[in-house]
């Protein structure tokens, strides 16, 4: 009786609730879906909580369906709830439209939060990316979600950016929808140009072209987009590289002045903001804005403040205290230190603005200023705890990049950190830590353990009656770091920092153009008497200004006359050659740094420690020689290296010199020997690359796996610029071929910092060898004794040596009778290689 009863209570339930339901559906049709909005979405509700889902599941979710889609602007966290549920049911096939149209939902509804959390971005894509193939107008939201993204490998989440984008542009048509066009078409240059490590310059210049094809084609009453075209690109023309930098400066100006004149309240306050914050990002120059400038720089952000909404819009009221910031350190700058607090302030209200996680390189950048501030007014221990804040979250940052694209464009987010945060440290007396906080923003790239070396590690590296020298010239002063086995110091040099750096790599502050050793360098073909008067001048220059107050120190810390000095590179120093220092003494008589010391070269401690140890017995070689048929006197280079390693050599030559062909003998030799054509890239170091057979390019990026098994303990770079590395931009000393080799386990590494003499450096490299035979001498003695040699070597000499060469196998032999009957024409004791144009470029970077 009791289950009877039972069951008459659960069917009079069910009758209850299919009752009550019909209700809410009869009530639901003569209901106005948007007037009575809120009572249609209590009803729906009701209406799913009545139905059984396991038994009618599509109605059940058509209901939720349709109450998040009545939800989405009254409650988005209810409508993406509800969304979730119809999701559970709905099939992909049979039910494709319902499943699309959740996943759409799900996905606007969490690309329309702000700030959106990495988790929260990437569900968001998860769901939008299910829908964008039926539904392409999805590629609109997609593009900014990939641009913010903070999770995944930087390059990869770039091409997803510039594909939406490019599906999104191709659904407008330009006639009918100019200004939508056009927003679409700058959103895309903008894209392209920020590739991760992509070349900054030719990047630039796509995309300047591409906002000028959009201003052409604007019509005049699309005042809205023309103004967001000339904010690009004053954008565009104030970070040109091409040109007159004074007249970029001025058209940038004009652009932004255009922009603003254009900007009456009927275009928003956004755009008018974007504009007041344009024209002040023009006029803030560091070092080199004037005062009216700066004042006017300063009013136009305090117009552009209270226009910003700061719940809408917080990265762009971030910019005006930013700026703000900016204004304040130019005054520290020039002494005034009021200045500070008031940096402090408007440094940490931008700091509060950017708690977004794609924010990263703008906190970075903002926390940058403040360290400089604090640095300029003597307040190390806060400029140091800010730049440890940066570094923390780029290198959280970092851990998600696995591309080298991606990994290059996350390290550019520490840019100098590391090393003013070590310049800190050794202005706080706190050396040990300044040296590893150094090495440890220099090694992002390569290092994998993260092990931090230790004291006995470095006591290790120190050369026997040598010192380290560990440089740093993140700020003014410059510091060197020299630590021997008596004792460590660090000296601080007054005239030689980051601006004396600077300005010899690139010429004076401010110049409207390129000047010093790069300008130099780039024009040794044209100018060649003028680049080896640099290279000459730049020796004096570095004696006196860097080396000299080095010199007076070494005695007292126990380094030996002719003690062995390991130089480790910082800030760009890596371009000079510094051995090739010099002085003259009273009686005019010229004095060479390498006759009083040996130097040798490391981009890092981490690559000096990752060194395999020194193998014994008999060292196996590879001779590569002259691939592309236009160096004959590899030839004679190469006969010369056999004749000195005395054992037997495997020989390529020309066109059996084939990529194939070196990546698979580099896990079985102890001396690779490249004489060759080399090409450094200076924006992506990492495709610097050596010519073989054919022109086909060996790239120090198709090296790195073949390097990771048994990497040969001396790899000699007979060719042009390959111990050259980045100098524009961080990491600098840390990418090039000697890095690349180092941290994979290489002991040495020859390589040169310039196009050199084919002639001459057959000369040199022969006789490097034959210094270095049977382990009489470490490959930077070597080094050192072959460049004294050639330095002064006379045409007597020189005769001598190829006459003991005719004799060797076409075309060696050959080739050295037709250049000793060639010099018979200078006086016997002419030294025709004594300029260091001829012996300096060569260096040894590593542990020997």
């Amino acid at each position: 009786m009791a289950d009877d009863a039972a069951a008459v209570g659960v069917t009079s339930d069910a009758a209850d609730r299919r009752q009550r339901l019909q209700s809410l559906l009869a009530e639901l049709a003569a209901l106005d879906l948007q007037g009575d909005a809120e009572r249609v979405r209590g009803l729906l509700a009701e209406a799913a909580r009545l139905l059984d889902r396991s038994a009618e599941p599509q109605r059940w979710a058509a209901f939720r369906s349709r109450y998040a889609s009545l939800s989405e602007e009254l409650d988005p966290a209810a409508a993406a709830a509800a969304y979730r549920d119809a999701l559970e049911v709905w099939d992909p096939v049979s039910d494709r439209e319902s499943w699309l149209a959740c996943h759409e939902g799900i996905g606007w509804l969490l690309a329309r939060q702000a700030p959106l959390t990495p988790a929260q971005q990437q569900e968001a894509i998860e769901h939008l990316e299910c829908a964008v193939g039926e539904r392409p107008y999805l590629a609109a939201i997609l593009a900014p979600l990939y641009q913010f993204h903070t999770l995944g490998d930087p390059w990869a989440n770039w091409q997803k950016r510039v594909a939406y984008l490019e599906q999104d542009a191709a659904l407008i048509d330009r006639a009918s929808e100019p200004e939508r066009w056009a927003r679409a078409t700058n959103a895309l240059a903008v894209a392209c140009q920020e590739e991760p490590d992509a070349d900054f310059g030719a990047a630039l210049e796509r995309r300047l072209a591409r906002h000028a094809q959009v201003l052409a084609a604007l019509p005049a009453a699309a005042t809205g987009a023309r103004v967001e075209t000339w904010l690009a690109l004053s954008e565009c023309y104030r970070f040109r590289c091409l040109g007159d930098a004074a007249a970029n400066l001025a058209t940038a100006e004009g652009y932004a002045r255009d922009a603003l004149a254009a900007c009456r309240p009927a275009a928003g306050w956004r755009l008018r903001a974007e504009a007041l914050l344009a024209l002040a990002r023009v006029l803030l120059r560091p070092g080199h804005s004037d005062a009216a400038a700066l004042a006017e720089a300063r009013a136009l952000c305090d117009e552009a403040a209270p226009l910003i909404d700061p719940a809408l819009s917080p990265a762009l009221l971030a910019t005006v205290e930013s700026f703000r910031s900016d204004i304040c350190l130019e005054g520290i700058a020039a002494g005034d230190l009021a200045q500070v607090e008031p940096l402090l302030a408007h440094g940490e209200a931008a700091l509060a603005l950017l708690s977004a996680p794609e924010a990263l390189r703008d906190r970075r950048v903002v926390r940058q200023v403040i360290a400089d501030g604090l640095l300029l007014a003597g307040r190390y221990e806060q400029a140091a705890a800010t730049l440890r804040a940066a570094l923390a979250e780029a290198t959280a940052a970092l851990a998600e990049a696995s591309s080298v694209a991606g990994r290059m464009e996350r390290i550019w987010e520490f840019r100098d950190s590391a090393a003013l945060l070590a310049h800190c440290l050794l202005r706080l007396g706190q050396v040990d830590e300044a040296l590893r906080e150094l090495d440890r923003g220099k090694a992002l790239f390569w290092r994998s353990d993260r092990r931090d070396w230790t004291s006995a590690d470095l006591a290790g590296l120190v050369p026997a009656g040598g010192a380290l020298l560990c440089a740093n010239f993140a700020a003014d002063p410059g510091a060197v770091t020299i630590v021997a086995a008596g004792g460590s110091e660090t000296v601080w040099l007054p005239h030689f920092g980051r601006q004396r750096l600077l300005q010899l790599q690139r010429g004076e502050a401010g110049a409207a153009a390129l000047g010093g050793w790069l300008l130099a360098y780039h024009q040794q073909q044209e100018q060649a008497a003028g680049w080896r008067q640099m290279i000459d001048d730049t020796g004096r220059i570095l004696f006196d200004e860097l080396w000299q107050p080095l010199l007076q120190r070494l005695p007292a810390l126990g380094v030996a006359a002719d003690g062995e000095l390991m130089w480790l590179h910082q800030g760009g120093s890596s371009v000079f050659p510094l051995h090739a220092a010099w002085y003259t003494d009273d009686q005019g008589d010229r004095h060479w740094l390498l006759d009083q010391h040996v130097i040798r070269y490391a981009p890092s401690i981490g690559a000096l420690l990752a060194a395999r140890p020194a193998s014994a017995g008999t060292a196996q070689a590879l001779l590569v020689a002259d691939p592309l048929c236009d160096l004959p006197f590899a030839a004679i280079e190469c006969a010369w290296v056999q004749q000195a390693l005395g054992t037997p050599a495997a020989l390529l030559c020309n066109d059996e010199a084939t990529p194939a062909a070196v990546l698979a003998a580099l896990g079985r030799v102890d001396i690779l020997h490249l004489a060759t054509h080399a090409r450094f890239d200076l924006e992506r170091p990492l495709q610097s690359c050596v010519f073989l057979a054919g022109g086909e390019r060996l790239t120090i990026e198709s090296l790195l796996p073949a390097l990771a098994g048994r990497p040969p303990a001396l790899l000699a770079l007979s060719a042009c610029e390959t111990a050259m590395a980045r100098v524009a931009s961080t990491p600098d000393e840390s990418l090039g071929f000697p890095a690349a080799f180092l941290h994979a386990g290489t002991r040495s590494v020859l390589a040169s910092l310039w196009p050199v003499d084919d002639v001459a450096s057959a000369f040199l490299v022969g006789r490097f060898y034959r210094e270095m035979a049977g382990g009489a001498k470490s490959p930077a003695r070597a080094l050192r004794d072959a460049q004294r040699w050639l330095r002064t070597v006379t045409v007597g000499e020189l005769m001598a040596l190829l006459r003991e060469a005719k004799d060797l196998p076409p075309p060696a032999g050959p080739l050295a009778a037709a250049t000793r009957s060639a010099l018979r024409s200078y006086a016997a004791d002419h030294r025709p290689y004594a300029a260091p144009w001829f012996w300096a470029a060569f260096i040894i970077c590593g542990r020997e």
